[in-house]
């Protein structure tokens, strides 16, 4: 299991726990707004046995561990390496892209998460320009449907800019993020879901696409005006600062 970077525990990023963090490496996707893949681009692989070592010097105060990338699911050692935290008698909160449902499904058959986190690159139309790759509808729907059956799950998407058909770029727009709701509750069958609206924040010298790098970050009204909308069909959507 490769280990790009720890983050030092914090009540951020699991809601409700004191978690460390393990960003593994390497991702199947290619989102233009990326900033994570330039961090862990030359990261030291500190490896699983690392990450458990670090866990010994917590584990008085640490009471989950978040595994985000990246994308945890592409790397072959994911099940063992959860089964070792699940041993220490740790919860575990798993960031997702949704490209591997296969994956989904094997941890959820075997228990082995608490909470899962999936990023929702927008309506559907627009995956391709979203998420950098091709072909990945299918995964992304399958996906939308097993996290609905963990027990604590969120989805999530990033009011990002968009580089268009015609090579111009905009952010997300209202009735884009409107689309992108329906296509939850269609997905799921039901409007009954957590879902965050997050702001996108540019970071010069590390967006995959460095054209994004001018962008500033997503206006406050159009987030407000976003929530506003979304909630007439997800009625739980918060927005993300």
């Amino acid at each position: 299991m490769k280990i790009g970077a720890v983050l030092g525990f914090n009540l951020i990023d699991y809601p409700g726990r004191l978690a460390a963090v393990a960003f593994t490496p390497g991702c199947n996707y290619l989102c233009p707004h990326c900033h994570a893949a330039p961090l862990l681009a030359n990261a030291k692989d500190i490896g699983d046995q690392g990450f458990l070592d670090y866990l010994e010097t917590v584990k008085e105060w640490v009471t989950g561990v978040v595994i985000c990338g990246g994308e945890p699911t592409i790397q072959p050692d994911l099940i063992p390496f959860i089964q070792e935290i699940r041993a220490r008698r740790l919860a575990v909160k798993l960031d997702t892209n949704g490209s591997n449902p296969g994956v989904l499904a094997q941890l959820l058959a075997l228990d082995l998460v608490d909470y899962v986190a999936m990023d929702v690159k927008g309506p559907e139309p627009l995956w391709p320009a979203t998420a950098g790759v091709p072909g990945q509808q299918a995964n992304m729907l399958e996906s939308l449907k097993l996290v609905s059956r963990f027990p604590v799950y969120e989805y999530r998407t990033t009011v990002a800019p968009v580089i268009r058909a015609d090579n111009t770029i905009s952010f997300l727009t209202i009735e884009e993020m409107a689309a992108a709701a329906r296509l939850i509750i269609s997905a799921t069958g039901s409007p009954d879901h957590k879902y965050y609206v997050q702001k996108f924040i540019p970071r010069k010298n590390g967006l995959l696409d460095p054209r994004l790098e001018t962008f500033p970050e997503t206006p406050p009204q159009l987030l407000q005006d976003i929530h506003k909308e979304v909630l007439k069909h997800l009625p739980n959507t918060q927005v993300r600062g």
